[in-house]
């Protein structure tokens, strides 16, 4: 019997046992009648009850969040992008400094290593198709999908600006020696302003692991 037929069955015999009462030959008097309509009254609200009962007493379905089809693949993106960018803040000067491009002992620190943004650029998907974090924003949309956390898109939103201000830091503080007034503090001042950012975006990924409960090995 289907859930939804129960109270239909009950109440269909609580009306033939009525109807059996009513259905004697010798003349019924008013006081009899009333008697069992209110008897008949008293035995359906309470066969009402136990259906009431029963209808919400049974299971009901449960609601998942929809998997797509990348879903494992993006939250390995977001794990390994998280990890790399935690590495880089852990070396942020070796991973900021590169040394034997050139002998000019004017240039870099006059012993062959001059700071750049480069890596930070790369770290953060900017220079290659196959990095983690490359168009990282539309992976973060695809992933709203998993999750009914109303922060989930401010979190984006945050990620993405301040990956891009990282990104124009960096870029900046690669032409701060080449500039009007520029030098070494220029490019060193550039790199530690793009740290920060940098230190932001690897928050705003910490969120989006928590509330998705990934594991970072």
């Amino acid at each position: 019997m289907k859930w939804f037929s129960l109270p239909v069955a009950l109440l269909s015999t609580v009306a033939l046992h009525d109807a059996s009462a009513f259905s004697v030959d010798k003349p019924q008097s008013s006081a009899d009648v009333m008697s069992r309509r209110g008897a008949f009254a008293k035995g359906a609200t309470a066969f009402l009850g136990v259906a009431s009962s029963a209808m919400t007493s049974f299971p009901k379905p449960g609601y998942a969040k929809p998997v797509y089809s990348e879903a494992e693949a993006d939250k390995k993106k977001i794990v390994e992008g998280y990890k790399g960018l935690e590495y880089l803040l852990a070396n942020w000067e070796k991973e900021t400094t590169v040394c034997g491009r050139f002998d000019n002992p004017y240039i870099g620190d006059g012993k062959g290593c001059e700071r750049t943004p480069e890596k930070v650029m790369s770290y953060l998907g900017y220079k290659s198709m196959e990095h983690p974090l490359y168009r990282v924003d539309k992976t973060l949309i695809r992933m709203q999908r998993l999750t009914d956390d109303p922060d989930f898109l401010d979190i984006l939103d945050k990620f993405v600006e301040k990956a891009d201000e990282t990104n124009v830091m960096a870029f900046v503080s690669s032409w701060g020696e080449a500039n009007p007034g520029g030098g070494k503090d220029r490019v060193e001042y550039f790199i530690e302003r793009s740290k920060n950012n940098v230190a932001e975006s690897r928050d705003e990924l910490a969120k989006v692991i928590k509330i998705l409960d990934l594991k970072v090995d």
